[in-house]
């Protein structure tokens, strides 16, 4: 091989080595984004599921003094009969 056949490998050595280092840089750009809307999405659920929860513990909450009193109330109204 003649110094211009090496140096012409040696070049396109080097571009095929920066090109997959490119590619490798885009994906894991796109990677990364990915995983960032994933959490993004996932706190998101979470806080929403925490919301919900927070509602259903205040009916729970009204419901159970509701039944509290009806049940003094019923108490009450059998004592009389």
């Amino acid at each position: 091989m003649t110094f211009g056949s090496w140096t012409e490998l040696l070049a396109l050595l080097g571009s095929f080595v920066a090109s997959a280092f490119a590619l490798v840089r885009v994906s894991l750009a796109q990677h990364r984004a990915v995983v960032d809307r994933f959490i993004t999405f996932f706190e998101d659920a979470s806080r929403r599921q925490e919301a919900v929860n927070e509602r259903f513990q205040t009916a729970i909450d009204h419901l159970s003094e509701n039944v509290r009193e009806n049940s003094a109330i019923l108490s009450r109204m059998a004592e009389r009969m």
